[in-house]
C-alpha cells in the first residue's frame, strides 16, 4: 500500500495571497525542487490562478516542464542555476536565465546582438558566496558599465545569507550594498527578499519578493508564519497505512539488530513508510504518530519501507490492516518543532519521495 500526501491547493493559494499582500503585491513564487515536494505543476497552476505570474525554479529541466504547463507569455519563469545552456534554449522555451558570472554575461551580450528580445536577470552576490557575480567580476562591470547598457534586465537579483536571523546585522549590510550597486545600473528593479527577508522588514520588499518555504506556512526555522495576527496554514497531511498488527511479549527484541527490547507486553503496528519514502532514520528520536489522541513512539529502527509503533495504550478498535494514520500534519509539525527535528523543514518536505502519492484536495 502506498502512502498519500494529501495537499490543499486552497491553503497554498491562501498563504501566497497573504504573503503577496504583505509584499505590496510584488510576490513571485519559488517552486524549485518539485515545489518543495508538493508538486511543481499543480502548485504553480494553482498559484497562477491566484494571481502569481512570475515563478523561479533551480534548473532548466524544471523550467521547461513548467513552461509546457503554463504557456502564456504573461507568465515569466526564471532559472536560478544560471545560463549554463546555449542562450537559444532559453529563448526557444520562453525562459529567463539568471546571469551568474561574467562568462554568462558575455554570452548573453553576444547572443542579444542577434536576438535582442531575450530576457534575463542579473545576479549579484552580496555575501552568500554561492551563485552570482563575485566582487572582481562586479568591479570589471562597473568600470565598463556602458558595456552592458543595452541589456534591459528584468531584475537585479541578490540573496540574503541569513534572513532567518532577524538579529544579524549582515542583512542590512546586504540591503545597503545592493542599493548602492543598483545605482550604477540606473536603478533597475531589485529582487532581494526570500521568505525570511519578507518577514524581516517591509523595506526589504523592494520590487519583487521570492517566497518559497513560506508558501507552505512556515519559515526557515520551522516556525509557523504569522501575518497581520493570523497564522498561515500548513497545507498537507502525510497519511501512512498499517501493514500489520501484532503482539510482542515483555523481553522480546524488535527490528534490525535486535536493538530494542520490549519492557512490557505490547501491541505493535507496522506502518508502511520508511527512509525510501523520505522518513530518515535520524528522525526516530523526534517524531511520533498521534493515534486516537495518544502519542505513539517508534520501536526499533526506521527501515527502508516500514517502521513499527507501540499502540498498546491506544483504543485500537477502529485500527485494522489498511487503516491510514497521519504521520505529518499541522499539529505534529508544531510539536516536532518544539522538540527539534534534527533536519530542516526544507529537508523534511523535499525528502518525501515520488513513491508517495500526491493527492490534491
Amino acid at each position: 500500500m502506498q502512502c498519500i500526501l494529501e495537499i490543499s491547493l486552497k491553503k497554498i493559494n491562501s498563504n501566497w495571497k497573504k504573503i503577496n499582500k504583505h509584499s505590496n503585491f510584488k510576490a513571485s513564487a519559488v517552486v524549485k525542487a518539485n515545489a518543495y515536494g508538493f508538486g511543481l505543476e499543480e502548485v504553480a497552476t494553482g498559484l497562477n490562478k491566484s494571481g502569481c505570474n512570475f515563478f523561479y525554479v533551480a534548473q532548466i529541466e524544471e523550467a521547461i516542464k513548467l513552461r509546457n504547463r503554463l504557456k502564456s507569455d504573461k507568465i515569466k519563469i526564471g532559472v536560478l542555476e544560471g545560463m549554463i545552456h546555449h542562450p537559444e534554449e532559453y529563448k526557444k522555451n520562453n525562459l529567463i536565465p539568471v546571469i551568474n558570472n561574467l562568462n554568462q554575461l558575455n554570452n548573453l551580450i553576444n547572443y542579444k546582438k542577434l536576438y535582442p528580445k531575450i530576457r534575463s536577470i542579473l545576479h549579484i552576490d552580496t555575501g552568500m558566496n554561492r551563485l552570482g557575480l563575485d566582487s572582481n567580476e562586479l568591479d570589471h562591470i562597473l568600470k565598463n558599465i556602458s558595456y552592458i547598457s543595452s541589456l534591459n534586465f528584468e531584475f537585479i537579483l541578490t540573496h540574503f545569507s541569513n534572513s532567518n536571523n532577524r538579529d544579524d546585522n549582515f542583512n542590512y549590510i546586504q540591503y545597503e550594498k545592493i542599493l548602492k550597486i543598483n545605482s550604477y545600473f540606473k536603478n533597475k528593479k531589485i529582487s532581494l527578499s526570500n521568505t525570511g527577508g519578507i518577514l524581516l522588514d517591509k523595506k526589504f520588499i523592494l520590487d519583487q519578493t521570492r517566497p518559497g518555504i513560506g508558501i507552505y506556512g512556515y519559515d526557515a526555522n520551522g516556525k509557523n508564519i504569522t501575518l497581520n495576527n493570523k497564522n498561515l496554514n500548513f497545507p498537507a497531511k502525510l497519511k501512512v497505512p498499517i501493514l500489520q498488527i501484532r503482539y510482542g511479549k515483555k523481553g522480546d527484541k524488535v527490528s534490525y539488530g535486535r536493538t530494542e527490547t520490549l519492557d512490557r507486553d505490547s501491541k505493535l503496528a507496522t506502518i508502511g513508510i520508511g527512509y525510501a519514502d523520505g522518513i530518515l532514520r535520524i528522525l526516530k528520536k523526534n517524531i511520533s504518530l498521534m493515534i486516537n489522541g495518544k502519542s505513539c513512539r517508534i520501536i526499533g529502527s526506521i527501515t527502508m519501507d516500514s517502521l513499527i509503533v507501540d499502540i498498546t495504550d491506544v483504543d485500537s478498535k477502529n485500527l485494522n490492516v489498511g487503516s491510514y494514520l497521519e504521520l505529518i500534519n499541522e499539529e505534529l509539525l508544531i510539536q516536532w518543532n518544539k522538540s527539534g527535528l534534527g533536519i530542516s523543514i526544507y529537508e523534511l518536505f523535499t525528502l518525501i519521495s515520488n513513491r508517495v502519492i500526491r493527492k490534491y484536495v
